[in-house]
């Protein structure tokens, strides 16, 4: 069935072609690998990923910083109002008592305080939690109870101060509220408390993002983005001074513009409205700045794998398969239609050969010939990957596949172009359908990668995402590979199946047709 003398002819007639389309395809993916692995592509992703990160996190700890400062500002609002309720009592008691005045003074003060600081401990933080949604034990509720307290910064019955150790480990000034509290009924409480919760909010929440189980957490959330703690360092992000400013700007801005939007509310507004519409306007990201369109395709791109996607999609997809497929068109013609065209069929008949081994001979020699060049495209890529430096998910288990599913391609276009060679008598014929077709496939993949999800929407072009469905590469699928799911599989099937029913059905038809000889 298997024929020696015209496998060797096979070999002897079309090998010098696929030895020059072999060693090109190579080189060209050799070029591609270790060009593009140099670092430039993986460097411009990561930088714009670099980019949108940073962004996002510092429009997160503005977010926080406002969000501490109301909570903060709430609670200190809530003690003036205790404070006073409870001085006005242990005063009025003190002097009945018979208690000079400015003693008596000084003890309401001290009754006061400490009372209103329970009352705070009490029943308004466990009441600010149930309203925020918390559970009493969760981790935001021991958050939201460390704003207050720290912002407080209670004073405890030595004369000491809870925080001020806190405050000086990071070198921040310390005031007490107790120093704000002779003003109480003054004009300017307001300012000075607000400006006092601003000083404490800042500090507290800088020390309590660059500690280390933080900054671990913070980590594990964008380990999926492949950010290291070096990287994260260069953000600045575990540097308290640096936090602690951009708490402050965003706290300062908030303030500045608070007051003029309160005194100038539109109809239909409310206090809560306007604070959060000017909290949104204050810790606008890079991606909330921007057209949702725009921000969604900048998010595709820091979260692409961009070297996956020229090997996998661009090269081994398209650009790689354009020689194979020429060399594949020319040897399929060149096997049977032009040698029934040429008249050397007779000769090779006119042997012992019977049709069976012609089919079966040439059938193996073109998809052994498709099989040994993507062998060697498959050992090409695995050293280059080898060699270069960069940051892709691309292993070698994934250039396997990806050299399977390009010779899998290339082995139903053969059987394509192998069916036509054995149907037509005429080489034009064979070449210009099984030829026509394939070159068609190639061209259809490449206008549909414009329109495939492989690009970012911003340049997508959807409407021809059409093509992507008129053309048999499509089944090759590197997406699937890179991304590690399992679609690829029965793509890959129905890839093989084309391929040997093409093959199947031409070896059939050259057999009982009648030939021209």
């Amino acid at each position: 069935m298997f024929s020696k003398s015209l496998f060797k002819q096979s070999c002897k007639a079309n090998g010098t072609m696929w030895l020059i389309i072999t060693v090109a395809v190579c080189f060209m993916l050799s070029c591609v690998m270790l060009i593009s692995g140099r670092g430039d592509i993986s460097e411009t992703k990561d930088a714009l990923q670099n980019t949108i990160i940073e962004g996002e996190m510092r429009s997160a700890l503005q977010d926080k910083a406002l969000n501490y400062y109301e909570i903060g500002n709430g609670a200190m609002e809530h003690f003036d109002e205790t404070f006073l309720k409870e001085y006005q009592t242990a005063y009025v008691g003190a002097l009945t008592g018979g208690m000079p005045e400015e003693q008596a003074a000084g003890t309401a003060s001290m009754a006061a305080y400490a009372a209103a600081a329970k009352e705070l401990q009490e029943v308004y933080v466990p009441g600010l939690i149930s309203s925020l949604g918390y559970e009493a034990e969760s981790q935001e509720a021991k958050e939201v109870q460390g704003v207050v307290f720290y912002v407080l910064n209670p004073m405890q019955e030595d004369g000491t101060y809870m925080f001020d150790d806190f405050y000086k480990e990071h070198d921040a000034p310390i005031v007490h509220y107790t120093d704000l509290l002779a003003n109480i009924n003054e004009s300017i409480h307001p300012e000075e408390r607000q400006k006092y919760v601003m000083n404490n909010c800042a500090p507290f929440m800088a020390g309590n993002m660059v500690a280390e189980e933080n900054i671990q957490a913070v980590l594990d959330t964008l380990s999926d983005y492949g950010v290291t703690k070096e990287q994260y360092d260069e953000f600045g992000f575990s540097d308290y001074g640096n936090v602690k400013d951009i708490a402050m700007a965003a706290i300062v801005d908030y303030r500045a513009n608070l007051e003029y939007r309160l005194d100038n509310m539109k109809d239909g507004q409310t206090v809560e409205s306007v604070k959060e519409e000017l909290k949104a306007q204050v810790t606008n990201s890079l991606l909330a700045s921007l057209p949702q369109e725009v921000s969604d395709a900048l998010d595709e791109i820091g979260q692409m794998d961009m070297y996956g996607i020229l090997v996998g999609s661009i090269f081994f997809k398209m650009a790689g398969l354009l020689l194979p497929i020429i060399y594949m068109i020319m040897t399929s013609n060149a096997l049977i239609a032009g040698q029934v065209d040429s008249g050397s069929m007779a000769y090779v008949l006119s042997t012992s050969t019977k049709r069976r081994s012609v089919t079966f001979t040439q059938s193996a020699y073109l998809i052994g010939s498709l099989f040994v060049m993507f062998l060697c495209t498959a050992i090409t890529s695995i050293v280059c990957l080898s060699i270069v430096n960069v940051e892709t998910g691309l292993n070698w288990q994934k250039l396997l596949l990806l050299n399977l599913g390009a010779f899998l391609v290339m082995f139903a276009m053969s059987g394509i172009c192998f069916l036509t060679s054995c149907w037509f008598d005429r080489s034009k014929h064979a070449m210009g359908l099984g030829g026509g077709l394939s070159m068609f496939f190639l061209v259809a993949t490449m206008l549909g990668l414009f329109g495939s999800s492989i690009l970012p929407s911003i340049i997508r072009m959807d409407a021809l995402n059409t093509f992507n469905y008129v053309s048999i590469i499509t089944l090759f699928d590197p997406i699937s590979i890179l991304d590690g799911t399992t679609a690829f599989i029965w793509k890959f099937c129905i890839l093989a199946a084309i391929g040997c029913v093409c093959y199947v059905i031409g070896s059939i038809r050259f057999r009982k047709k009648d030939l021209p000889l």
